[in-house]
């Protein structure tokens, strides 16, 4: 998979210091908060990822999704359509 832009996008983040586009891609990135609910008012980063054909093919296989995090907290949810943020 690949990170790949979306409407609500409104950043990117781009290699961390030490590294260039040529080893880490950079990452289209909706940065705010939740407007409502039990989370209102909570900090939230959303990234959109986008399948190949290899990954289409195990996907419809009913093979898993992985999502893997370095720092920070882990993520609470996975979804094919944007949130109520």
């Amino acid at each position: 998979m690949s990170p790949t832009s979306f409407p609500q996008q409104n950043t990117v983040f781009g290699p961390p210091p030490g590294y260039d586009v040529s080893q880490i891609q950079p990452i289209p990135a909706f940065v705010g908060e939740y407007k409502e609910g039990g989370m209102d008012g909570a900090r939230v980063v959303i990234v959109a990822w986008k399948p190949d054909a290899e990954d289409l093919v195990r996907l419809n296989n009913g093979q898993p999704v992985f999502l893997g995090m370095v720092g920070g907290l882990s993520p609470h949810w996975v979804s094919t359509a944007f949130p109520n943020t």
